[in-house]
């Protein structure tokens, strides 16, 4: 169980990440690789990117144990690139190195020569890891960013809309399926017994695509205070392609604009960038499948926004 405790000021500065965290995401996806967990989500891209793993992206695995502690310089949070990501790693103090590589070795993980080295201080050895956290990147993950941007946006305006609704108090009650919010203690579900006193700086909550099961937080109590979640993901998982009956029926990016929305309710803006079209084209396939039955839309601000109908998921299972 994590315990994390709450004053009022602490309630008043309980913030929502902007977007997906590059660096939670690239170490949770590393996870996923290794691990057997969220199948049906994860499949399709586990598959694929076990193979595409730069080989100096294995840096990164031998510093992360398929289970257990990770190193929590490796997830520096707040960072909306790669490279301010990664840059904040390369700043790591030597003291922080050395006592995340210390508590690696005190959690039982193998400590190899090379993080050896980098705990003793060795600067090439941390721009070695810098450029293996760039390369997992840019195979692993940048071929789906505009997905994991768009299902982690879904449920920001989720966690948004019961903030707006409720303040911090509906919130934290409506979190995450191992989180009971008992004022002033928000209790996760945890492998290890762990109390995070917040002491007036707040909670940044960062809903993370490619976590799965029990939400997590840094070792380090002195750390900006975070809490890493996983998102609900849909039936239709968003890398999944459409059927050939369904292409043949709608047309291949019809298709594929169909099963997005299935994916996740979403703006005309995110439905373009999600399935690679203009937006204009985006508009006008759904206001054909508006029309169809298979989707609805409604005004949010200014935008419109799209989800699936039990017909559209109907047709999508058919096809």
């Amino acid at each position: 169980m994590l315990k994390i405790h709450f004053t009022d000021a602490d309630l008043a500065k309980v913030t929502i990440a902007e977007d997906a965290d590059p660096m939670w995401e690239l170490l949770m996806s590393s996870y996923r690789i290794r691990r057997p967990e969220g199948e049906p989500f994860f499949g399709r891209w586990r598959k694929g990117s076990r193979t595409a793993v730069p080989e100096s992206g294995r840096l990164l695995m031998a510093a992360v144990p398929p289970y257990g502690y990770c190193p929590d310089f490796l997830t520096p949070a707040g960072h909306a690139t790669i490279g301010d990501g990664v840059a904040a790693v390369l700043e790591t103090p030597a003291k922080a190195l050395a006592g995340d590589v210390a508590e690696l070795a005190a959690q039982g993980t193998r400590v190899t020569p090379w993080l050896r080295r980098l705990a003793g201080g060795e600067t090439g050895e941390l721009h070695r890891l810098g450029t293996a956290l760039h390369d997992y990147y840019r195979r692993c993950l940048a071929p789906d960013w505009a997905t994991v941007r768009h299902v982690v946006a879904r449920d920001r305006r989720r966690l948004q809309a019961n903030l707006d609704r409720g303040g911090p108090q509906l919130l934290l009650s409506t979190l995450h399926p191992d989180v009971t919010w008992t004022p002033p203690v928000l209790r996760v579900r945890f492998p290890i017994e762990q109390e995070l006193h917040l002491d007036g700086r707040g909670l940044r909550l960062i809903p993370t695509f490619f976590a799965h099961g029990m939400p997590t937080t840094y070792k380090d109590p002195d750390l900006p205070p975070v809490l890493v979640y996983s998102i609900g993901h849909p039936r239709f998982d968003s890398d999944a392609e459409p059927g050939a009956s369904l292409v043949a029926l709608l047309g291949q990016t019809r298709a594929r604009v169909l099963v997005t929305v299935a994916t996740s309710r979403c703006n005309t803006s995110e439905l373009a960038a999600t399935t690679g079209v203009s937006l204009a084209t985006a508009s006008q396939h759904a206001s054909v499948l508006r029309a169809a039955g298979l989707i609805t839309s409604a005004r949010s601000g200014k935008s419109q926004i799209h989800e699936i109908t039990p017909l559209g998921l109907g047709v999508i299972r058919a096809g």
